[in-house]
């Protein structure tokens, strides 16, 4: 099993967890092995390799039972693919390794992983992930609603990273995420690449306070003083990050296509707020957080429903935050607003971008607490909706 998820969003842990889980369920210790290929102690000179540490056998071993090994951020171990692909050719035992570079599983998995291994992508705590993180273990999340709406108040404000997740100072908590982001995820992981990591860590904070927008490569080049063909390759590093994820439009045309946007979104709405310049109640960063949520919420109900993602735009003037498609159904608008209140006009141009993409169904995601059907738009408040995300795809 290859487990792949950004930094911060608890694949140590749930190491950790599982080694708890096979001792309490009487594995033997001695053929159990965690090791953690980034840690801090490993200094200078050759790079530690998952062969070495798999060749160890602790005294005690028994060579009866199976073995399993446990490999943290497996991306630092030289020439890891190749080597887990012998592994698993050899049955040496059961293996699971994380990391947080997805350009180095992927480059490693693209070959020798078919048919060998699985890969499994986490992200940030969902909505209701985060309400039951802090309900007790015979409370029924969705059957106390007063508390579900402070809990909701919280994730808008500190977003899925489970470390954070039950942080009291939010402020702080957003303070620790930021610096652990920018000198993890960027400066260790993209530094250990050769890249230019301060223009990188630039663009990255420019595409999280914009999270959502339409991402031009030539402008960007311009602010960074970059060669478009850098930028270019920076936003996909970023990409492979997990910290931000791409999210293309609705075609037609393929010739339009050529001419298309790509938008990137914060892959979590607590790194809007992490790195916003601005208030936290600044309507533009609310509007931002609303999106980013709605988006994180619809990539895993996308997944679950074998169904794509993509956004629409007609011209310069009408567009669909979310166009939903699953084979065979007709498709879902689903536009997202941080209004409290259902504005007319908003619902107006709505109408008007659903005559000429023919969806299936529209959807008005807004901040308010009523659910309506007006116009033929089924209007949802975003509480609502992050509960159980699949349901209204469905």
């Amino acid at each position: 099993m290859v487990l792949m998820g950004p930094r911060q969003v608890g694949k140590t842990v749930l190491l950790l967890q599982l080694a708890d889980d096979l001792l309490d369920a009487g594995w033997p210790p001695q053929n159990l092995t965690y090791f953690d290929f980034s840690d801090e102690r490993l200094t200078g000179g050759e790079a530690v390799t998952a062969r070495e540490i798999v060749g160890l056998q602790p005294v005690g071993f028994d060579p009866s039972h199976p073995q399993a090994f446990l490999l943290d951020e497996i991306g630092s171990s030289p020439n890891w693919d190749r080597w887990l692909k012998q592994a698993v050719d050899a049955r040496v035992g059961r293996i699971v390794v994380t990391d947080s570079a997805a350009s180095l599983l992927r480059e490693g998995t693209r070959e020798s992983g078919q048919g060998r291994w699985d890969v499994l992508y986490i992200e940030g705590l969902s909505f209701r992930e985060f309400a039951r993180f802090h309900a007790s273990p015979d409370e029924r999340v969705a059957a106390t609603p007063p508390r579900i709406e402070i809990l909701y108040g919280r994730y808008l404000s500190l977003g899925g990273f489970p470390e954070y997740a039950l942080s009291l100072a939010v402020p702080e908590a957003l303070r620790r995420l930021r610096s652990d982001i920018a000198e993890r995820a960027i400066e260790r992981d993209l530094g250990r690449l050769g890249l230019d990591v301060q223009r990188i860590k630039d663009l990255f904070v420019y595409i999280v306070r914009e999270s959502g927008g339409e991402f031009n490569v030539e402008a960007r080049a311009s602010d960074l003083q970059a060669d478009p063909r850098s930028v270019r390759d920076w936003v996909s590093r970023l990409g492979d990050t997990l910290l931000i994820s791409a999210l293309e439009r609705s075609i037609s045309r393929p010739a339009a296509g050529l001419r298309a946007k790509t938008r990137w979104f914060a892959a979590d709405p607590g790194l809007v707020l992490a790195f916003a310049r601005l208030s936290p109640n600044d309507r533009e960063v609310q509007a931002a957080v609303f999106e980013a949520a709605v988006f994180r919420h619809l990539r895993e109900a996308s997944q679950e429903l074998n169904g794509q993602l993509s956004y629409f735009r007609h011209k310069e003037d009408l567009e669909i935050d979310f166009v939903f498609e699953a084979s065979g159904d007709p498709s879902i608008g689903i536009e997202v607003t941080s209004s409290q209140r259902l504005r007319p006009d908003k619902l107006t141009r709505l109408l008007k971008a659903g005559k000429i993409l023919e969806p299936g169904r529209l959807v008005l995601v807004y901040g308010g607490l009523t659910e309506d059907l007006v116009e033929g738009v089924h209007v949802l408040p975003l509480q609502k909706f992050l509960l159980d995300p699949a349901a209204f795809l469905r």
